[in-house]
């Protein structure tokens, strides 16, 4: 393990920066239509002993993405109220893509759905979140 990506986990998880933690991993992002898309390794940090991504990495991928692509769309920050997932089969692969977009904006809170594949495009979660406007500006993530 990379002894400065350790200690930059260490830092954000002392900070109390939770958005800092999304540094951690060297995250691509695009847009696919609708969909919002972040894309990344599946690194040895993220494993469970099984040798499998995770679940509590893929639910953070998820609460990520979906958050982003609200803020994306509205321009205003959120956090989240309650999320859903499913998992579907084991997490393996290199990589993995998480699809994310809004299914409702309103006025106080918002709704949305995601779906993560690996790199040979095998979904193996999905996911749907509630979040609620927190009345400030989206903080805007920049690509890596």
């Amino acid at each position: 393990m990379n002894p400065k990506l350790i200690a930059k986990a260490v830092d954000a998880m002392a900070s109390g920066d939770m958005m800092k933690l999304v540094e951690l991993i060297p995250l691509e992002r695009s847009r696919d239509g609708e969909w919002f898309v972040m894309e990344g390794p599946i690194l040895p940090l993220m494993m469970n002993p099984l040798g499998i991504m995770h679940g509590g990495v893929t639910a953070f991928i998820f609460d990520s993405a979906m958050g982003w692509s609200i803020a994306e769309s509205t321009g205003r920050q959120v956090v989240t109220v309650q999320m859903n997932v499913h998992y579907l089969s084991p997490g393996k692969g290199q990589r993995f893509r998480v699809f994310a977009r809004p299914t409702h904006l309103g006025k106080q809170t918002a709704v949305a759905e995601a779906y993560v594949e690996n790199d040979e495009g095998r979904r193996f979660a999905q996911a749907t979140g509630t979040f609620f406007y927190t009345g400030e500006p989206a903080i805007r993530v920049e690509s890596k």
